[in-house]
């Protein structure tokens, strides 16, 4: 094979394998489709036969502006999904770039839109299909690069195609290697033991670069500095139910803090709980019918808080044997600083106001004792407090007087001015009446203990942004927050928040982010499927093959055994036309019609000077490459053997044709 065709095979190979792998996925219509692979083939037959089926160049560009306008304004007016018009582009750029006459700047550009387009399908499918399409498409990568370069050094060198250099055995050896490597890769991958940890901990990390994380004593004011950074904390997954029917925004708990000296939180570690793993590998509760299932995935921050939607009931997690609670708080036993992976059942239900309001009761002497303890005070916090909640009666009523009185009086920012009183919260009360988040959630806390209810701060994240194309929430220091739980007497701990509402939600609202909730999604994914590819994992990934495999191998004998007993004689027909085929091919006459039929005449020519060659060399005259077509002939006439002079008009007639331009059908035939 020439380079020339090799280069033009493999290009058109490789585009349709990046094109078949986004096309499996269901998300490009029959349209597209059909103009894809109508201009793919025009395009091959245009480069192959040298055929001029082109659009002009003036064509191209104004379909160019045309389709860049259809996206920009599918996107920005009509509102169409970002990805969805990027698909469209790919797809209608690489139909323009088959259309036009192709230079090798014009093959770069082909091979850098097939690779989007195969890098999209990884974003729509992980079907076993684009696996399989994966491989060939890095074997068709490896050959078409290869030709590529062949075919830029032969125009260099003002050379002409060799067609010895791409050769079956060429294509068999580069395409096995290719095909092997990746193979014995992959089998590595899959192979190797995982560890307990990852392989990035603190002793590959420098600690200051970390996120700093929540622990068990934060000082005031020491979120509202973490919400400056949009750094991201950690990847949430919802796994058994639909995110869009959970109540929105989320609260991601983290730690609960009890004990407050008027400047710093504390989690009081009096009762603490130790809680080890069951057979199921679920450490404390068993998972309820009611629990969301949530796979929680975080940065290397420093930390070993654990973080869950509502009120976690239960986690699991690879080589985890125990965890500890604190607070109604769960951490894993020593602080870490490398990325961590788990799975967290959470109960996400609140009672309802009217249980709530009905909700009265006496308090245990050890909640009293942890949860109403307060440091010493401006009286003008306690006068506050019962001026609140003066007309209220229970528990519930207090508590969300309190919460109003916050929202409608006191103004949200991150921005704070140093105070001059005793204590910062003072300041945020009575004078500057502005704070972020945990401002508003100490100042409901230690208003609720002034009246003797019992309350508690819980540091954690708020909402997140979603991403669409991993299905995950994707959570940032920005979205730090502290909220309040009060405590109720049949009821236990119910959240409320004082902080007045943000932005927080489900959906992001800026349409031109898809770029980095793509980077986002690829991030996941690496993390998901190769960072933390785990135990877990590889046993249910060869479980799946082997089932698999097992399930292909009986229904090929299931059906082979049926066509033997079934169709016994068309087998045996089958058989005998085989037989006669192969002796019909096997015949000398046939190979070389085989051989030469979809030659041009020029090509079909030197085919049988080749052969003529050979037959006189078995007669003894052997054609040396550097002795010319006429002088070889006249050699052979001189000799005086019988049909000589035949060859010497063989000879005539071969060069008329080979170098002549004639390809008259009568001439071929008499040579």
């Amino acid at each position: 094979m020439r380079t020339s065709q090799a280069l033009n095979l493999f290009t058109h190979l490789l585009v349709l394998v990046g094109f078949f792998a986004i096309s499996i996925t269901g998300q490009v219509d029959r349209i597209s489709i059909s103009v894809f692979l109508g201009s793919l083939i025009l395009s091959f037959i245009n480069e192959r036969f040298n055929r001029d089926y082109y659009l002009g160049q003036r064509v191209i560009t104004a379909l160019s502006i045309i389709l860049v306008i259809y996206v920009l304004t599918s996107v920005v007016l009509i509102g169409a999904g970002v990805f969805d018009e990027i698909l469209i582009f790919l797809i209608y750029t690489q139909v323009l770039k088959l259309l036009g006459r192709k230079g090798m700047r014009d093959i770069i550009q082909i091979y850098i839109l097939s690779f989007f387009q195969f890098l999209a399908g990884t974003i729509l499918t992980v079907d076993f299909s684009y696996g399989l399409a994966f491989v060939i498409y890095v074997a068709l990568a490896l050959w078409a690069i290869i030709a590529f370069n062949m075919k830029k050094e032969s125009i260099e060198a003002s050379a002409d195609d060799d067609p010895r250099v791409v050769t079956p055995l060429f294509l068999g050896i580069t395409g096995g290697a290719s095909f092997v490597i990746f193979i014995f890769t992959a089998l590595i991958f899959i192979s190797v033991p995982r560890l307990g940890s990852g392989f990035l901990s603190s002793d590959f990390i420098k600690p200051e670069a970390l996120s700093t994380g929540f622990s068990d004593e934060v000082k005031l004011g020491q979120v509202g500095q973490i919400k400056l950074d949009s750094s991201p904390v950690m990847r949430i997954r919802i796994l058994n139910r639909d995110p869009q029917n959970i109540p929105q925004p989320i609260y991601w708990r983290g730690i609960a803090l009890d004990e407050f000296d008027g400047t710093v939180w504390r989690a009081n570690n009096f009762d603490r709980k130790v809680y080890v793993k069951n057979r199921e590998g679920i450490i404390k509760e068993e998972p309820k019918n009611k629990s969301v299932y949530q796979e929680v995935i975080t940065e290397p921050i420093d930390t070993y808080v654990l973080f869950a939607g509502g009120v976690p009931v239960g986690f699991q997690a690879a080589g985890w044997e125990k965890i500890e609670s604190v607070n109604d708080s769960y951490v894993i036993p020593n602080r870490v600083s490398y990325r961590l992976k788990y799975t967290v059942f959470s109960d996400l239900s609140v009672p309802s106001d009217k249980e709530l309001r009905e909700d009265i009761g006496d308090y245990p002497a050890l909640i009293r004792r942890r949860y109403l303890q307060l440091p010493n005070l401006s009286s003008r916090i306690k006068e506050l407090a019962r001026k609140i909640t003066s007309l209220d009666t229970n528990v519930y009523d207090k508590a969300e007087s309190i919460k109003r009185y916050l929202i409608e009086n006191m103004r949200y920012t991150i921005t704070l001015r140093n105070g001059t009183a005793g204590f910062p919260l003072e300041d945020f009360l009575f004078k500057n009446k502005a704070g972020h988040c945990e401002y508003f959630a100490t100042a409901m806390v230690v208003l609720l203990r002034e009246i003797g209810i019992p309350a508690r701060i819980v540091n954690g994240f708020l909402g997140g942004e979603w991403n669409d194309y991993g299905k995950f929430f994707l959570v940032r220091e920005s979205n730090a927050h502290s909220w309040v739980e009060v405590s109720f007497p049949h009821h236990g701990w119910v959240p409320f928040d004082p902080t007045p509402p943000g932005n927080e939600g489900l959906l992001s609202k800026d349409e031109f982010s898809f770029v980095a909730s793509y980077l986002d999604y690829l991030k996941y994914r690496w993390s998901r499927y190769v960072v933390d590819f785990g135990q877990k994992d590889q046993i249910y990934l060869l479980s799946q093959i082997q089932d698999s495999w097992r399930w292909q191998k009986n229904r090929v004998q299931n059906k082979l055994d049926f066509n033997i007993k079934a169709n016994r004689k068309w087998g045996i027909a089958a058989i005998i036309a085989a037989v006669v085929a192969w002796i019909f091919l096997s015949k000398p006459e046939t190979r070389l019609f085989f051989k030469y039929v979809r030659k041009r005449p020029d090509e079909r020519a030197s085919i049988l000077y080749k052969k003529a060659l050979a037959l006189l060399s078995k007669k003894g005259f052997k054609k040396s490459d550097f002795v010319a077509p006429q002088e070889f002939a006249g050699r052979v006439m001189r000799s005086g053997r019988a049909g000589a002079r035949t060859f010497g008009e063989f000879t005539e007639k071969y060069l008329n044709l080979r170098f002549g331009g004639s390809g008259i059908k009568s001439e071929f035939e008499e040579l």
